[in-house]
């Protein structure tokens, strides 16, 4: 009686029963091993179906932009050390410390503050602020090549500023990694992904590490060649960015994404699938592009309450949501006890609204309206949405009668 073995869909073994013994039988090659060794260091367990199609793609052009990065980072630190005063007898290491004090301390204030005016929106935009992060990235380590250059009573200040967008990147690129996992983890194995993902950054640093040793070498020639390998790192580090983040196809709704599903449903009667909407998703502008704005979670006190038609509607409406139409923007009103689902429908008929011209106008949708939205929602689920999580931007502020 013969068994095989499989791990992860390759066979590694084929085991024999027979009446003098087990023979276990090893029929993988040499190759095969090391292929299987290097897929469980670098892979989590049960790639390729424990995570999204675009796992692959993503991670090949992200580890590209890490190894640009981490290059960058080394010009960075080389000018920053030399404005400090690194190798310079007159330096003093006082005020070196004084420095590098006051530049964690920028760093600091202002990681808290921008969590606090950003944190809700690292969620529903990820491929817009992950970019935004590495962009910031760039600007840091140019300004950290420019420091050297500053006089004495201004390296300081360049060095509080490059901290600045160093902790908005720390935050911006932190909140957005971790979408991206949630993203590509398929099994509720967030944990496997992203700590394989760490030993990816790893590696790449690792590779970074060893051409850097060369480059600085190379770049204490000439500042002239300094500038010119900074600009070639920095344009390459914001393309393969750019590819990472346009190859991700999130399944769930953000503003942008069901903007276009809705352009394209009231156009053409049909729903596009995730991968025909990451191809045309305007991830850089984000939804604000796209026709009107529409706020999700506004405020009672915007809506004008003084007016007669608003009072009616207040009075008699049982719906968990009001939508009213302003100028170019169209606010929906969410009543206390209402739900994600209440959500994606306001967005849906906000969406129509924003379609009107006229202006000071609350919308009540009618039976009609709701037929064809749970048919609109029907396709969703069948183009394969994800409807269970879709983050709209909503404020958490609910109206309620008294």
């Amino acid at each position: 009686m013969r068994f095989k073995e499989d791990y992860d869909g390759t066979t590694v073994n084929e085991i024999e029963f027979d009446g003098h013994g087990t023979k276990i039988l090893n029929v993988a090659k040499g190759h095969q091993k090391l292929s299987s060794f290097l897929k469980e260091v670098f892979l989590p367990e049960g790639y390729p179906n424990s995570v999204s199609k675009d796992y692959l793609t993503y991670q090949f052009w992200d580890t590209l932009q890490e190894l640009c990065s981490t290059l960058n980072g080394t010009l960075a630190s080389h000018a920053i050390f030399q404005g400090m005063g690194v190798g310079n007898s007159k330096a003093s290491a006082l005020g070196a410390t004084y420095t590098w004090l006051m530049k964690d301390g920028s760093g600091m204030i202002s990681n808290i503050l921008f969590a606090w005016s950003k944190g809700t929106l690292l969620d529903i935009d990820a491929k817009r602020w992950r970019l935004f992060a590495d962009v910031l990235n760039d600007i840091a380590m140019f300004l950290d090549l420019l420091s050297p250059l500053a006089p004495p009573y201004l390296f300081t200040f360049a060095m509080c500023c490059t901290s600045v967008f160093r902790s908005l990147v720390g935050v911006a690129g932190g909140c957005t990694r971790a979408t991206i996992k949630q993203h590509q983890a398929q099994c509720n194995n967030m944990a496997d992904v992203s700590a394989k993902d760490g030993s990816q950054e790893k590696l790449s640093g690792l590779l970074g590490l060893v051409l850097s040793m060369t480059l600085i070498n190379i770049i204490s020639v000439s500042p002239l060649i300094t500038w010119a390998t900074f600009s070639l790192l920095t344009v390459l580090h914001l393309y393969f960015n750019y590819r990472a983040c346009s190859c991700l196809v999130m399944k769930s709704l953000n503003p942008t994404r069901y903007k276009v599903i809705l352009d394209h449903w009231f156009k053409e009667g049909n729903v596009w699938n995730p991968e025909q909407v990451n191809c045309v998703e305007p991830f850089i502008l984000g939804h604000r592009g796209i026709g009107k704005h529409i706020v999700v979670g506004a405020s009672l006190g915007d809506l004008n309450p003084s007016r007669s038609d608003l009072t009616d509607t207040l009075d008699t409406n049982d719906s968990r949501y009001i939508i009213y139409r302003f100028n170019d923007e169209v606010r929906i009103c969410l009543r206390s006890g209402s739900n994600h689902a209440d959500q994606i429908e306001a967005y849906y008929f906000a969406y129509m609204a924003a379609q009107e011209s006229s202006d000071s106008t609350i919308i009540i949708s009618n039976t009609d309206q709701i037929s064809a939205h749970q048919k609109f929602l029907s396709e969703m689920s069948r183009e394969g949405w994800d409807l269970s999580f879709s983050p709209l931007g909503s404020s958490q502020l609910r109206y309620s009668l008294v």
